[in-house]
Parts: C-alpha cells; structure tokens; sequence
C-alpha cells in the first residue's frame, strides 16, 4: 500500500520543540510501515527522516497539499486544533488510518472533550466553573491547545479569555498508548510523564515506556472508557493523573511521542497494528518487553 504519514512540524517548517518531536514521530512510524513493506510518502518543508519518500511541501498549504495528492491510506499528526481541517481532507482521498474528524474537534476542545467524559461516567479534573470554589491550587490552561503548551498552576480559579481552569490533581503523572479499532481497545504501554516545573508552568521533558504500574487495570479500565466515549480510532494517547482514582486530564487523538519508546518495547510492528484497526484484525493483546526512558532534549 502507499501510505501518506502528513506531520505537521516537518511539513510546514514550525521549528523548535515541535520539529523535534515531530521528528521522531514520524520518523518512528514511517519505518514501521517501510518494514511491515509498504511505501511511504511524506510532505516536508526540507527536512528528512530515514524511511519513505519526502515530498516537496510548496507554500505551506498542506491542507491544499492533503486534498491532491493520491494514496491508499493516511495518516494525519497535527496540533490539535488545526487537525480536523486536516483529517477532512485525508478522509476525502484515502482511507484515514487514525480517529475520524468529529472525535478530532472534540478532543482539541479541553471544555468539551472533558465534560462529554464526565457526561460518561469518566472521572476528569473538574472544571472549576465558579470563583467561589474553595479549592487552593489551580489549573489553567488554553481551551484550545497542544500538549503542555500554556499549562501553568495558579492560586486564582479565574481562567483569561480562551483559556478553562480546572482542580489540581495529586497524584502521579502518566500518559497511556493504545490502538482502538472498530470492535477492540488494544493497551500499547503505560508511559510515566516527564514532568519539569519551571516558575508556574508544566513543561514535558520525556517519558519512561512503559512504567509498570501497580494500578494498570483500573488505569486501562478508564482509558478504555475514555476511548470509546469519544470514538477515538487507530493509535492514540491519553494522559491521566492518577490520585485517588486515574483522572483523565487530556486527550490526543493522534499519534504521541511516547511512540518513540512504544515502539522499542511492543513486540509488535506498530504500523500493522495501526492498520489492523482499520481493516480488521487486531490482537487481543501485545507483549512489552524492555524499558526505555527518553527525554526531548535528547531526540
């Protein structure tokens, strides 16, 4: 098959971390597909990985790019709010190997994406709606944004224009790694999140995949709850704080850069995996095996 893999940050040059993670994302999961013997294209601005074929992205109008160009199936890795644009163009091409556009602009809406969770019996961080809540830490964060971008903690619950203020969490910072087809929840890893302070911000360093969790089937439990509730398909990650109970916090409906160490453990080509979900036949489960910690500035 010929497999467009449309990544955001090396297609239209966005620099910095961004690029970086990018990256190794794409990198990572083109030499899935090249090994599992498919060809892979990719747009770009310039720079390469080591699997698949680039493509000249003219102009920066990848969308544009997305709704011409001809394959057997695709893959969109974008920021949040700019993905369903995106995955509708794919869609209007080729089969889209990852969550469809719906379940895209829900989870790229924190407000959104939560309550329809909590509407589902999911537990969440709360969303502090009121001044008067009595609560002492906070946190605020962008309604629309990408990972850990504009995160900060604050004494006050009063959330800026655009932004959605929600309870502080106690508890241990994870992420987890899955692939969701059409009539199976495939657990990947359990990844422990990297988390630096800096002033009043979170900032993501890294990850350890997988961390051996002594609460992984109630942590796998809400995920899959999770999952299912907002129709997520192929590879996904959601990231939870686990507490008194695993809470979800955020949800990505795309590939993540835990990937980058997935892919080392999981006894199992991802890229098969990713297409098992949308042609059928998914395993009942995976072996891990290993562990590999990793940090962005080391990518």
């Amino acid at each position: 098959m010929r497999i467009l893999i449309a990544e955001y940050a090396v297609a239209t040059g966005l620099g910095g971390t961004y690029e970086i993670e990018g990256r190794a994302m794409l990198s990572t999961i083109a030499g899935s597909f090249v090994r599992c013997g498919h060809r892979v294209v990719y747009p770009t601005s310039g720079p390469v990985v080591d699997a698949g074929v680039p493509l000249r992205l003219e102009h920066g109008d990848l969308e544009g790019f997305l709704s011409s160009i001809d394959a057997d199936a695709g893959l969109v890795v974008a920021p949040d709010p700019l993905a369903p644009d995106l995955i509708e163009a794919v869609e209007s091409r080729m089969v889209n190997l990852g969550s469809g556009r719906e379940a895209a602009q829900l989870c790229a809406d924190k407000l959104g994406c939560t309550l329809a969770l909590k509407r589902a019996g999911v537990p969440v961080a709360d969303i502090v709606e009121s001044p008067e809540c009595e609560c002492s830490v906070y946190v605020v964060k962008p309604r629309y944004g990408c990972g850990s971008e504009g995160v900060i903690i604050s004494s006050y619950p009063n959330a800026p224009e655009g932004c959605i203020a929600t309870r502080y969490v106690e508890g241990v910072h994870l992420s987890v790694s899955f692939i969701r087809g059409r009539d199976r929840f495939l657990p990947l890893t359990i990844n422990r999140q990297l988390i630096e302070m800096r002033g009043s911000r979170f900032v993501y360093a890294g990850s350890q995949v997988p961390y051996r969790s002594p609460r992984a089937d109630e942590i796998w439990d809400v995920a899959k709850r999770a999952a299912d509730a907002l129709g997520l398909k192929g590879y996904a990650g959601i990231d939870l704080v686990v507490g008194d109970l695993p809470r979800v916090v955020d949800v990505n409906a795309r590939l993540t850069t835990s990937i980058v160490g997935c892919a080392r453990v999981v006894r199992w080509e991802l890229a098969d995996l990713i297409l098992r979900a949308s042609f059928g036949g998914l395993p009942e489960r995976v072996e891990v095996d290993g562990e590999i910690t990793f940090r962005l500035d080391e990518l």
